[in-house]
């Protein structure tokens, strides 16, 4: 950690909370993550060594707590008080994040598996049918990671790189930059088939009820205050 050398709280903070990648997996941590797959599904680029690295600091100064995991012979990370107090710190990051310093989406910035370990944290499976839903979503830009699949049982939403050997109930078929903008709420997924930029296809009444069950980054309803331009946020 870097140390500012002060006794000032908001250094004090500083020198835990603003290591890179800390602020991700405490995110990660509040939405539930709990194993060192879920922190590298959902964070990519961070490379195991840093990853090992963060979670040892936070344990440290009492962030996380490691304990054994009901798998057999795993660990898991849990947050504890004063891990679970930094809750609003990271609402306010993110709100502040998408109204002044929001992503215009290059692609350096994109990267399918990130996206689709969002989706499937924010979908809402009490919107779906009983039993098993089976969505395949295809990035028709993409030549690696290029097929997903979202499968929904008994409350619980799996995302698989590898065909899960199920019936696919709904497919769905766009560019990687496309799914994002539905996502962050940029596009509606009205609008996206209307310019036939998303294409769905299957069960009729999942499609129907797509804008129910779909759900969107939680920081989808802020307006950003930066300017972006009509060419990168397409209209709704």
């Amino acid at each position: 950690m870097i140390a500012y050398s002060t006794y000032c709280p908001i250094a004090k903070a500083a020198e835990i909370l603003t290591e890179r990648w800390t602020l991700l997996l405490l995110r990660d941590l509040l939405l539930g993550a709990r194993d060192v797959n879920d922190f590298r599904r959902s964070i990519p680029l961070m490379t195991p060594a840093i990853l090992s690295k963060r979670l040892k600091t936070l344990q440290e100064v009492g962030i996380v707590r490691r304990v054994r995991s009901a798998k057999a012979g795993g660990w898991e990370y849990q947050l504890t008080e004063a891990g679970t107090e930094l809750k609003p710190l990271l609402d306010v990051a993110g709100e502040w994040g998408q109204r002044w310093a929001r992503s215009k989406l290059p692609q350096g910035e994109l990267h399918p598996g990130t996206l689709m370990w969002d989706i499937h944290r924010f979908m809402k499976p009490e919107h779906l049918p009983a039993g098993r839903t089976v969505v395949r979503v295809e990035f028709t830009d993409l030549n690696k990671m290029r097929l997903w699949w979202l499968v929904v049982q008994a409350g619980e939403v799996d995302v698989c790189l590898e065909d899960p050997g199920h019936e696919v109930d709904m497919t769905l078929q766009c560019t990687l930059l496309t799914l994002t903008q539905v996502f962050m709420g940029d596009l509606s997924i009205d609008r996206a088939r209307a310019l036939g930029t998303l294409k769905l296809a299957g069960n009729s009444q999942l499609i129907r009820s797509m804008l129910r069950w779909f759900g969107l980054m939680p920081f989808s309803a802020v307006k950003p205050r930066v300017d972006v331009q009509e060419s990168d946020r397409p209209g709704r």
